[in-house]
């Protein structure tokens, strides 16, 4: 494995006016991305005009001289593509991923775009407003807060100490003309790369490109930078409180810029620290309950390098939490590193390297990130230098860089709980006040131990792509052969799990399903972690309201051994009583978490308010009470009956089928599915029901929910296009609430499909004091889906976006592995996965109206609310 590219062939030109192209072609699928990059973002900014080039980004989809507002979504919804941006340190990136049959349409739209946006006055009040809002948003995010208060408690001067999305009252001066000089002097060819990845011809594609780019003229980019950020040696804390259930605690050391020769094995350090159950914070902390989720990286936006170690976790477990990250960083600059410990890291990284490769979008960004850098070859020779990083090296950098006179602390807690720490002396003491408990050294790897051989499964039909073997139990083992797919991907599913939970256990599903990867017959938790990452995957865990599965995916070399791994942890897992207790107190934390979430919380409000005592209106996570209720023996039991639930497993990759189902049959041979319990008919209130609940906040968030289909209801695919005309960048709800009343930063809809109901929901975020206003525009555009129907333009554009998405959606192995155990368990059978397109092409103007006649009752909607206070942002 030498890198991304290896194998393909990336041609580079630059034109005459300095434009950088790169393009790739990729047959795999009949998909391109475009990526339009250019080297500018909050590094650029004057104080004067901090977050323009967020702005910026905004306003490239508000219109040029050819296409008015809204159209650029529009057309590219109608080539069947969708469309978005980032804003970033160093640049502002705008992609578009469309079926390769619209590529000159779309890269038409993209150049017209970057060349010709018009900036209106009127269009840039309006858009100033709903970045305002999503400004508010991001306070209301605790991990967000956190994050960046911790830049700017790192940097005095530095540019990278400010609001990256800008304050309101800096936003609120930003004016036509210092747009138009910010976008004329920096979306200049000579600071921009376009990379185009995918199936096209790259003759042809350059020919295009010069033709929409090359008389584009270019002048150099006047920049003004910024003060670079001294050297110092003070350790730094703030402690900030909120209306929050979960504290956020977060370390930071300043480190090199990108290209610096250390950076590589800070990017080592970190994964040492975080990446993948078998990680050092992952067994100190998780493990031991102290936090509910943690992570490590190595920030470098060109310039400058910020390293951050970032735990959730529940107020009362602060201090032993911080004290255990402290003594894993200080064990990095001064205890060995197992070899052992560093190739499992670089297994997982070579993983993940390729696992960018699945999608045109990944290797676009991937091209422009490192050509944005110095040249697309980079990556390569990162790719090199990380994967021949040594302990020692490891060791000399951390004593460099991630000191304890270097390091900044945020803790950012629930206002009633107390300080942590009163001063930053009084937070270096308690850092060392105590010594946790050192990790127990990882156990000798055993070596895999394959059952006996079972009886060749049995071929028993092709469909839609899929082979579909029976082992001798029954089971039904479905295989999708993907050619030159370097990952594949295996799952174990089936119907049942959290809705056929009683009341009083609630919950237990999730709690069994992701304990069993906490130790079986043969493995230990650790064991688990570390077999698994070296093989370069992880295993999954996934219970939703009506099904639950493991699944892992690794390269497709390692699928014997994958199979092994995941037939002992779901056959043989022994839900021991502290294993349990860990996955129970993750779980409370979740519930503790979930009031947090602006957007998670007000839907789980409306599923209670729309399902009341049905299993549909209960969280995967269960409650307070009935996780507490749950012991070792009880979670034993319901593991009995999950094993003897309708299971099924699909197989997707460059396989031979024959093969990967005789593997699979040899692992799972014991396995014997039974039928699926029938689920109960909930019944929808038949008057309006509004759950809510005040907060301090700086928007209210508001989920509104009518009824809608069933997952084998054939007006599904009716409501999917309703949706798809109503939500997304150039549909309606955006077009109404956020481009012309400025009201949200995020107004979205969508449908949640279930066996036996359906749901329509409709979300927006907005200031408190517009609560009302925002409801009343979102109950007018369900009017007028009754009232009138759609356009025959509105719905062809929805039909092609659905059509190309679904072909976008294929690029991923584990989306295919997902439509295809989904078509299988709740479907009409695999037929399905060839029919989208047909039953899409089906649906009638009339077919949506009679749709939203029978669903959109404003009589009968639930609508979840949190209702912020209007905290300043």
């Amino acid at each position: 494995m030498t890198g991304l590219t290896s194998g393909s062939a990336v041609h580079r030109s630059v034109l005459s006016n300095g434009l950088t192209v790169l393009i790739r072609r990729d047959t795999s699928a009949p998909v391109v991305a475009i990526l339009t990059q250019v080297k500018t973002g909050y590094f650029d900014e004057t104080d004067d005009i901090g977050g323009i080039s967020h702005v910026l980004e905004h306003m490239f989809f508000k219109g040029t001289g050819r296409r008015g507002v809204g159209e650029i979504a529009k057309e590219t919804k109608a080539s069947g593509g969708y469309l978005n941006a980032h804003t970033i340190y160093d640049n502002t990136t705008y992609y578009t991923v469309l079926p390769a049959s619209s590529f000159a349409a779309g890269l038409d739209i993209q150049a017209d775009a970057y060349a010709n946006s018009v900036i209106d006055v009127g269009e840039l009040k309006k858009e100033l407003e709903v970045i305002i809002q999503e400004a508010k948003r991001k306070t209301d995010n605790p991990s967000a807060l956190a994050a960046e208060t911790l830049f700017e408690l790192l940097h005095d001067v530095h540019r990278m100490r400010r609001w990256r999305i800008g304050r309101e009252d800096t936003l609120r001066r930003l004016d036509q003309s210092a747009m138009l000089k910010f976008y004329r002097n920096f979306y200049r060819p000579s600071n921009t790369i376009l990379t185009i990845v995918g199936d096209v011809v790259v003759d042809d594609t350059m020919l295009l490109v010069n033709s929409l780019y090359g008389s584009l003229p270019d002048s150099s980019p006047k920049r003004s930078a910024g003060s670079a950020e001294p050297h110092h040696d003070d350790f730094r804390f703030r402690e900030l409180a909120g209306d929050i259930e979960q504290t956020q605690l977060v370390f930071g050391w300043r480190t090199a810029p990108a290209l610096h020769e250390d950076t590589p094995v800070l990017d080592m350090a970190a994964s040492l620290l975080s990446a993948g159950r078998a990680s050092r914070l992952y067994r100190a902390l998780r493990e031991r309950q102290l936090v509910s989720s943690v992570s490590a990286y190595n920030y470098t936006p060109t310039e400058l390098g910020v390293f951050v170690v970032h735990a959730e976790l529940k107020p009362d477990c602060a201090r032993d939490a911080a004290q255990a990250v402290w003594e894993q960083v200080r064990s990095l600059r001064e205890d060995p590193i197992d070899s052992a410990e560093l190739e499992r890291v670089q297994r997982l990284f070579e993983s993940r390297w390729i696992r960018r490769q699945e999608s045109m979008e990944g290797q676009a960004n991937h091209l422009s990130e490192w050509e944005a850098l110095g040249g697309w070859q980079l990556g390569d020779e990162y790719f090199a230098r990380f994967m021949s990083v040594t302990a020692d090296e490891i060791h000399e950098t951390a004593q460099r860089y991630l000191t304890p006179e270097r390091a900044g602390i945020v803790v950012y807690r629930p206002e009633e709980t107390a300080p942590i720490a009163e001063s930053p002396d009084a937070m270096l003491a308690l850092l060392t006040a105590d010594t946790p408990q050192p990790l127990e050294a990882l156990p000798p790897r055993k070596p895999q131990l394959l059952p006996e051989p079972a009886l060749a499964p049995r071929l028993e039909a092709t469909q839609a792509g899929v082979a579909v073997f029976r082992t001798q139990n029954g089971l039904p083992i479905l295989i999708r052969e993907r050619a030159g797919a370097a990952i594949v991907h295996v799952g174990i599913h089936a119907m049942g799990g959290l809705r056929d939970e009683p009341k009083n256990l609630a919950g237990i599903t999730t709690l069994v399903a992701s304990t069993m990867v906490k130790g079986t017959a043969r493995r230990t938790a650790t064991q688990i972690a570390e077999d698994s990452e070296m093989l370069g995957g992880s295993i999954g865990v996934s219970v939703g309201l009506e099904s639950f599965g493991w699944s892992i995916s690794v390269p497709v070399q390692n699928l014997e051994a994958a199979a092994e791994l995941l037939a002992d942890v779901v056959l043989d897992a022994t839900l021991l009583s502290d294993a349990l207790d860990i996955e129970r107190a993750v779980a409370l934390a979740g519930i503790a978490a979930l009031r947090d979430d602006m957007f998670s919380y007000p839907m789980r409000l409306v599923a209670q308010g729309a399902y009341a005592e049905h299993p549909y209106s209960r969280s995967r996570l269960g409650t307070e009470d009935s996780l507490r209720t749950i012991d070792a023996a009880s979670a034993r039991e319901w593991y009995a009956g999950l094993l003897a639930s309708p299971l099924v497993i699909g197989v997707v990759g460059d396989v031979v089928a024959d093969d990967a189902a005789g593997i699979i049959a040899r692992e799972f041979a014991r396995v014997q599915p039974a039928a699926a319990r029938q689920v109960a008919l909930p019944a929808w209130p038949g008057h309006e029901v509004l759950n809510a609940e005040p907060r301090d906040r700086a928007q209210t968030a508001l989920a509104m929910a009518f009824p809608g289909p069933a997952r084998n209801d054939d007006r599904r695919f009716a409501a999917r296009l309703t949706a798809t005309i109503a939500s997304g960048l150039g549909g309606r709800f955006f077009d109404e609430l956020r481009d012309r009343q400025s009201l949200a930063y995020t107004v979205q809809a969508f449908v949640s499909e279930h066996q036996a109901s359906g749901m329509f929901l409709s979300y927006i975020a907005t200031s408190p004091e517009k609560e009302g206003t925002a409801r009343d525009g979102l109950l007018g555009e369900f009017a007028k889906f009754r009232h009138n129907p759609v356009t025959a333009d509105e719905l062809g554009r929805a039909k092609k976006y659905s059509i190309g998405s679904h072909a976008i959606r294929q690029e991923s192995g584990g989306a295919v592995l997902a439509d295809m155990l989904d078509a299988w368990i709740f479907g009409s059978g695999l037929s399905e996965l060839d029919e989208h397109d047909k039953r899409i092409m089906a649906v009638t103007q009339s077919q949506i109206q009679e749709l939203a006649q029978e669903f959109f009752d404003p009589a009968r909607r639930v609508e979840g609310i949190v209702r912020g206070q209007g905290k300043s942002s």
